[in-house]
């Protein structure tokens, strides 16, 4: 339906905000797990890595844009818990926030983009 790259760039970011929260989630759940090391998703910096490619042509973008997936890191860095559990659950209550409020805000630029489409496919006419 939408076949064009600023879409498919929020449609993905719509998939790597979906499964940050539950990766969030996830760890949240797992708090109290000894030996637990908490996760999270890797995505805006490979979107920046193929947005500041330097003569970046529409093609490229495209191909590279449609092999643009989230990427799951687990967090190995040491905690100061006895179990060698490293949430911490403030961290992830506040990532799981921002996380909701990034999604709500992809899903109105997508629905905006839709609605201009709409517009130029019907003239203005509903």
């Amino acid at each position: 339906m939408l076949n064009n790259i600023g879409a498919e760039i929020l449609i993905k970011g719509l998939d790597a905000l979906w499964m940050r929260q539950r990766v969030i989630s996830n760890n949240i759940a797992n708090a109290t797990t000894p030996g637990y090391k908490s996760k999270s998703v890797e995505f805006e910096n490979v979107l920046k890595s193929v947005l500041n490619r330097d003569n970046i042509d529409k093609g490229t973008l495209e191909r590279a844009a449609s092999k643009l997936n989230p990427e799951l890191v687990e967090r190995d860095w040491i905690s100061d818990s006895e179990d060698g559990n490293n949430v911490v659950l403030d961290k992830e209550n506040i990532e799981l926030a921002r996380a909701q409020l990034q999604y709500s805000a992809l899903v109105t630029a997508l629905n905006a983009q839709i609605s201009r489409l709409r517009y130029a496919i019907t003239g203005g006419h509903q």
